[in-house]
């Protein structure tokens, strides 16, 4: 069945209609990787890459058509990926992003309870209790790693007070992000992940990570509590009880991705206003601005640039045959940029409406904790704009091996106080 539709080293982007550039290998600043998607995006809207065999997505309508249409443009990966490492746990099963309807539909409203917008909204004093309380212990330094002091530990704390798992642990949870980012680093852009023989110090991390969320789901079955672990560990999906390692993986993603992109959205944040004074200025003067602003941010400078698929029959996009089981790689990073969908995407506008960004995903597979995400970078930005009346960035230390995630991992700052 066919179904048919209308930075770090750079690489070499001298434009050859039959030979494009390879992608750069990382996203580093994003320079590099910005310039590749530019090219591609005008000579190249959808890619085969004879390396990896994916297809790469540019165009702002082609890549929502891939997000919106499940049935065709797939998120289970399991039956192309290498088996994994024998002595490394495994935390596919039971991953949101990787799961398609049905069983999608029935896991995602039992963790949809937790990110309802009255829970949301019932979160805000505590968040901006903790935002408050983290910038106090700088409250008598002019310099100081934001990452460090509150981009890292404010989403890390609310969504393990979220879990029921010791906050004060988030040093570890951050080796542990480190260590499921760096099972991707050899990869090419597009590339299949293949764990199938994973470092040993990375088999120890994740093993690690593994045993603490099973310890801890055990904890919550032996003594239920009012917190999302406990209603996992007691859930029941078509009459069945989640296994253990589907309540791991959940874990393991709620804790991981719910505190990156976070992190790496209030860092960049930063960057923006660095790089578009006036925006700052305009948002410190009106506060009302800033919902707008988190928005521009998370289109100009996104967290995370790609989006995998995987086509569940033949299809064509964009002119362009796709066999069935062929790995889509979509860019939200090039979609967010099109000049066919926004009026001059190059500038960071804040008070640009409408703003209907793909970063957060769109369809079934929008990004669950977005209300939340956006919620604690508007609690940060009013904050700091309160506490400061300017803020200097030093030299940003990025996520720099990474092929898919935008940020930074340090971002040195030096503040002059209200």
């Amino acid at each position: 069945m066919t179904h048919s539709v209308g930075p770090d080293a750079g690489p070499d982007l001298s434009l050859d209609s039959d030979d494009p550039p390879r992608p750069p290998t990382g996203v580093g600043d994003g320079r590099a990787l910005g310039a590749w998607l530019d090219i591609m995006r005008a000579s190249h809207p959808v890619w085969r890459d004879p390396l990896t065999g994916s297809a790469h997505v540019f165009r702002y309508h082609d890549l929502l058509h891939v997000l919106s249409t499940p049935e065709v443009y797939g998120s289970d990966f399991t039956g192309v990926m290498p088996p994994s490492d024998p002595s490394a746990p495994n935390f596919a099963e039971g991953v949101l992003t990787m799961i398609d309807p049905p069983r999608h539909g029935k896991l995602r409203r039992l963790v949809s309870q937790a990110f309802t917008p009255r829970v949301i909204t019932a979160l805000e004093p505590r968040i901006i209790q903790l935002t408050k309380e983290l910038l106090d212990t700088v409250a008598d330094q002019d310099e100081f790693d934001l990452v460090a002091v509150m981009a890292h530990p404010l989403p890390v704390i609310v969504i393990a007070e979220m879990l029921g798992i010791p906050a004060e642990d988030r040093e570890l949870f951050r080796a542990w992000g480190e260590a499921l980012l760096s099972t991707n680093y050899e990869l090419e852009t597009g590339e299949v992940p293949d764990n199938s023989a994973l470092p040993p110090d990375v088999v120890a991390q994740l093993t690690e990570m593994r045993d603490y969320l099973l310890r801890h789901v055990d904890l919550h079955r032996r003594n239920p509590r009012d917190n999302l672990t406990s209603r996992l560990a007691f859930a029941e999906v078509d009459g069945d009880r989640l296994s253990d390692q589907e309540i791991v993986s959940f874990l393991n993603f709620l804790l991981l991705a719910g505190h990156l992109t976070t992190s790496l959205l209030m860092g960049n944040s930063l960057l923006c206003f660095v790089e578009a004074p006036e925006a700052e200025l305009a948002a410190r003067a009106n506060r009302a601005l800033i919902p707008g602003a988190i928005e521009e941010v998370l289109r100009f400078k996104p967290p995370v640039v790609m989006q995998a698929r995987l086509t569940t029959m033949d299809t064509v996009l964009a002119g362009v045959e796709l066999p069935a089981r062929t790995p889509v790689m979509g860019w939200p990073m090039s979609g967010n940029r099109d000049e066919r969908q926004y009026t001059s995407p190059s500038t960071f506008d804040i008070t640009r409406n409408p703003n209907p960004h793909l970063t957060f995903g769109h369809g079934i597979h929008f990004c669950i904790g977005a209300p939340l995400g956006r919620m604690e970078a508007r609690s940060v930005l009013n904050e700091l704009f309160d506490r400061y009346r300017s803020i200097e960035i030093g030299e940003p230390r990025y996520y720099d091996r990474s092929p898919d995630v935008f940020g930074v991992k340090a971002l040195p700052v030096t503040v002059k106080r209200s």
